[in-house]
């Protein structure tokens, strides 16, 4: 004959191991690196990231980044960039898988 208790932590564990899983699945994936992005562009991260604006809400796709409006807007703060080396630095932080 079981236990009543161990009905009850049976449940537990389960319950347990669920919200662990949907913990896991809203963190969803991660961005690009923007530490080396800006690093490739030659900017400090603060600026990248200011002209990159806000991250899209969860479970929203974001909008591919125009290279130009970057570029422009890295320069305008005073970190002259070409929309060419924001293109190739997007593109190679697309490539890299992350962890």
């Amino acid at each position: 004959m079981y236990h009543p208790l161990s009905y009850v932590s049976v449940i537990c564990l389960g319950g347990l191991m669920l919200l662990g899983t949907v913990a896991q699945a809203q963190t969803g994936p991660r961005g690009p690196d923007l530490g080396k992005t800006s690093s490739e562009i030659g900017v400090p991260q603060s600026a990248l990231q200011s002209c990159l604006g806000d991250r899209p809400k969860p479970g929203k796709r974001p909008e591919r980044p125009d290279a130009g409006k970057i570029a422009s807007c890295l320069s305008e703060a005073g970190h002259p960039s070409t929309a060419q080396a924001v293109e190739k630095a997007l593109a190679a932080a697309a490539r890299t898988p992350h962890r």
